[in-house]
């Protein structure tokens, strides 16, 4: 059994975007043609060349915070079937150099817990060792090359 819980972004935040034609930044929602290698935040994986995903701006955040961050993100233009798997780590996202962004209940940066893991590290077990710390509440996992977030994660219910 996982210790933790892998949290995409919500089909029904990006339905609401699809909808309203535009991500939550005011950005046009422009669907293009994949060319097969963008990683895809709403399943998960890599895109698949020729369908359709859009690059929007994205935060994670649902209240106002002054460690908001939000960048540019791709998604399956259409709803996709998710990511269905998440006391798992994602076999296709989050595998090359990354960040484990930690934060603690309240929502401030957990500074002394900030992980920077590479290829060949376990980023399983790294991952569930700091969310069984008692001062991290959740992880934002995010590429150290681009920046940009790859999922969250927070302690399994």
């Amino acid at each position: 059994m996982s210790t933790y819980e892998i949290v995409p972004i919500a089909p029904e935040k990006l339905d609401a975007m699809r909808a309203k034609g535009e991500d939550e930044f005011g950005n046009p929602w422009k669907p293009y043609p994949a060319g097969g290698w963008e990683p895809l935040r709403c399943c998960l994986n890599e895109s698949v060349p020729g369908e359709a995903v859009a690059l929007i701006c994205y935060t994670p955040w649902t209240e106002p915070s002054p460690w908001m961050e939000a960048g540019p993100v791709f998604v399956h233009a259409e709803r996709c079937a998710g990511y269905l798997t998440r006391d798992r780590y994602p076999e296709n996202m989050g595998r090359g150099k990354c960040m484990f962004n930690t934060f603690d209940a309240d929502g401030n940066r957990a500074y002394e817990h900030i992980t920077f893991v590479s290829p060949g590290d376990a980023y399983e077990d790294t991952l569930a060792e700091l969310l069984g710390r008692p001062e991290v509440a959740f992880v934002h996992v995010r590429s150290v090359e681009a920046g940009c977030l790859a999922f969250e994660a927070h302690p399994a219910r």
